[in-house]
């Protein structure tokens, strides 16, 4: 049995970082603390349950400032990022979680869980309990998310320039991964391979994130007879809902709460505002599910697909104000 169950989520900060960060942001530094202040309701809401989130950074005294003014503690710790990543790729500081699941490979006796920072806490974790003590390994397969809005023969196309060996499509979100150092340890060897192959062929790849070089290394590790894998999303762990216009089908908010962790990437700078707004609350999950579900919100979702993108913007700012 492993001695702990450990949370850790990633900000890693470039100036001038070509990152679609699904909120307009004025600066570097605002840009940070909308980061910053979901990291540290994600913390909150871990303590809820009595764990707490480990921040992984490039720029831990920076961080440590921007802490201090905010009046909250979070853990902070420095590890080495050795990832070559040209400038300009999309989701720069995403393809860095290589050098995470690295330094995730060497804890050992700890099932290491990466949560994207933009994560509300539904349920109590200790689920996850079940699967460290199983050694079974947990990612989130977003193939019905994909599938749909890009379509199978260019997904595919994109995979094969990476894994030739694909031939069925399984796409793996980067925002949710679990499981023991022995897993990182392979998951490390093949992202590391797949995302030198990635940065070789950009100019054919330039559209993609490294949820493509993921999904070409879980094909992988699936096939691995020595690890187990399964998809959280499945087991009702975790779960991405976009609350905006999307190309795929989804649930209504309610389907979500039986989930334990839901991903929620259109609303960043909503998190941020819970975090001015209740800054001694742990759970803020009534908060979102009340506002998800508004009809000022209905209203913003349904209008916003007729809109240029610039509109769109102004009145998510003023329906959020």
């Amino acid at each position: 049995m492993y001695k702990d169950l450990k949370f850790f989520g990633l900000l890693h900060i470039k100036n001038n970082e070509n990152q679609n960060l699904n909120f307009n942001s004025i600066d570097q530094n605002q840009k940070t603390l909308v980061y910053l202040k979901n990291a540290i309701l994600l913390d909150k809401q871990l303590k809820y349950y009595n764990y707490e989130l480990i921040l992984i950074t490039n720029k831990k005294n920076y961080l440590k400032k921007l802490l201090k003014e905010l009046n909250y503690e979070i853990k902070l710790i420095s590890i080495e990022f050795k990832t070559f990543v040209p400038k300009k790729t999309h989701f720069y500081s995403c393809h860095f979680r290589v050098d995470v699941f690295k330094f995730f490979s060497q804890q050992t006796n700890v099932y290491s869980v990466l949560l994207d920072l933009d994560v509300l806490v539904l349920n109590n974790p200790k689920k996850l309990f079940y699967f460290y003590e199983n050694k079974v390994s947990l990612v989130n397969d977003i193939s019905q998310n994909v599938i749909p809005a890009y379509g199978k023969k260019k997904i595919l196309k994109k995979l094969n320039i990476l894994n030739s060996n694909i031939n069925k499509i399984t796409w793996i979100g980067g925002d949710f991964f679990a499981g023991d150092n022995y897993f990182y340890k392979l998951l490390h060897k093949k992202t590391k391979f797949y995302q030198k192959k990635f940065v070789d062929n950009l100019k054919l790849l330039s559209d993609q994130t490294d949820e493509l070089f993921m999904s070409a290394a879980l094909h992988d590790l699936k096939n691995d007879k020595k690890i187990k894998i399964k998809y959280g999303n499945k087991l009702d762990i975790f779960n991405r809902y976009w609350n905006t216009n999307v190309l795929h089908s989804q649930y209504k908010i309610d389907f979500y709460r039986k989930f334990t962790f839901l991903h929620i990437p259109a609303d960043k700078v909503f998190l941020s505002k819970c975090f001015n707004k209740n800054d001694d609350k742990q759970s803020f999950k009534t908060e979102y599910f009340d506002y998800a579900s508004n009809i000022k919100n209905t209203i913003k979702i349904k209008i916003a697909k007729y809109l240029p993108y610039k509109i769109k913007e102004k009145i998510k700012y003023y329906l959020l104000n």
